[in-house]
């Protein structure tokens, strides 16, 4: 029922009176249905409309005061825990990218800074959204996405006579695979509650898009990779947890046979990267190429101590360190130079932090009360975690992806802004985390008892 002109001038003064913005819906939320409960009470005891309204509003007590409570109970959780390590994280990387790009004397410095300096605007403006209020806008995000990240570069390439596969802008907009995972948590929790048939959707939803860009572009599907990783293990979790009130062993059955079906798939039309695979069991058998990254790792990391610089090397792999900065694969030789150089613990140092940042963030996701909180929160945290695991791979010698990156310390520029403008989505999710819960009450939320 609409409240009344009297009782929304009592919510305006109540919220005017709480600092935190974000809280007032749910401050009107409240205060409404307790309205609108007593209200009803009253007149059923025979009072009119206007003699219910003036005594609810009486029992609720003076606006200001009222206003000064919810005040002291609506705060924004804290997030220092989150931020404050990638802080960290990323002025590591600023100064590793500068040293990098001083050993090769580029002028590129100036755009990485640019991009440092547009992502902490980025991630200073993503901190004030709300995420939740997005559920309603997943579909218009989604085809956003597919818009800007396929359609857009098929007809940019099309417009310039230029096979599709070598699209340049592809190679621009990939990056916002790393937000797909988020679209497509909002998406299943529209899908929720739909039974066998909302999970073909969702399974369409992910597949089709990454099979199209797959066929489409070339790119070497690392950042397509990463959001799909995310994505199966958040609607296997879906599943799992009863989302769509199906069969669950039967479901994540099926699914799991279509994603082994669609690996063979790839297999065979990409028979490269079967190759690719073997050089990493046996960079031997191909020393001079797919091999050649894999051994000067290996060999990096074998003459490595624990603390301090390593014993002497062979030629080819002391060559890489002596030109370490000018070479390409610097970043992905980073963590392996950091062993050699410095020692083992030393180069073990940003693995164990970013594994404690990434168990503190699943320690905060799973506290949180709104199922769709949980949902984007994974999303991110598994992003970061796919990174950190392919990139620990090519640490230990086994490169599964060339491209791979430590988030913030090897990622090039525009993974850093992306990497960086994700972790601000995840400190804005967790800032509102006591305004959203599937149940009817929160951990923190004012009480009032009306007599």
């Amino acid at each position: 029922m609409q409240a009344s002109e009297r009782e929304q001038a009592y919510l305006n003064t109540v919220c005017g009176e709480v600092r935190w913005r974000a809280a007032h819906p749910a401050i009107r939320t409240e205060l409404a249905d307790h309205m609108e409960d007593q209200k009803g009470a009253l007149l059923q005891n025979g009072l009119t409309q206007e003699a219910a309204e003036e005594q609810t509003l009486r029992e609720l007590g003076e606006p200001e005061a009222l206003g000064q409570l919810f005040d002291a109970s609506y705060r924004p959780a804290a997030t220092f825990g989150v931020l404050a390590p990638i802080a960290l994280y990323a002025l590591l990387g600023v100064v590793f990218r500068l040293l990098v790009y001083r050993m090769s004397g580029t002028a590129a410095w100036q755009g990485f800074l640019l991009a440092v300096a547009v992502g902490v605007v980025g991630v200073a403006l993503l901190f004030r959204i709300n995420l939740y209020r997005m559920a309603r806008f997943g579909w218009q995000a989604y085809a956003a996405f597919l818009a800007i990240v396929i359609v857009f570069p098929v007809v940019y390439s099309i417009a310039i006579g230029q096979p599709p596969m070598e699209s340049a802008l592809y190679l621009v907009v990939r990056y916002l695979w790393v937000v797909f995972p988020l679209i497509y948590g909002l998406l299943l929790y529209r899908l929720r509650g739909l039974g066998f048939f909302g999970v073909l959707a969702a399974a369409a939803l992910a597949g089709v898009p990454l099979i199209v860009s797959m066929a489409l572009f070339w790119s070497g599907f690392y950042w397509e990779g990463i959001a799909s990783i995310a994505c199966l293990w958040l609607l296997v979790k879906s599943i799992r947890s009863g989302f769509f009130h199906c069969r669950i062993g039967l479901t994540i059955g099926l699914l799991l046979f279509f994603v082994l079906l669609l690996a063979a798939v790839v297999t065979i039309i990409e028979p490269y990267r079967v190759g690719r695979v073997l050089a990493v069991l046996n960079p031997a058998s191909d020393p001079m190429g797919d091999g050649w990254l894999v051994l000067r790792i290996r060999e990096l990391i074998s003459h490595s101590v624990l603390l301090g610089a390593g014993s002497a090397l062979p030629t080819a792999t002391q060559e890489v360190i002596d030109r370490f900065g000018e070479i390409t694969m610097s970043q992905s030789l980073l963590l392996a130079w950091l062993a050699y150089r410095y020692g083992l613990l030393v180069a073990a140092l940003p693995v164990f932090g970013l594994v404690a940042w990434l168990v503190y963030g699943v320690s905060r996701m799973r506290k949180l009360g709104s199922t769709l909180g949980k949902l984007l929160a994974s999303a991110v945290l598994l992003v970061f975690g796919a990174e950190a695991v392919l990139s620990v791979a090519v640490f230990l010698g086994y490169p599964l992806w060339y491209s791979a990156v430590f988030p913030f310390l090897t990622d090039n520029t525009l993974a850093f802004l992306m990497n960086l403008l994700l972790a601000g989505l995840l400190a804005s999710l967790l800032r509102t985390d006591d305004l959203y819960q599937d149940t009817q009450y929160r951990k923190k939320r004012l009480r009032l008892k009306l007599e």
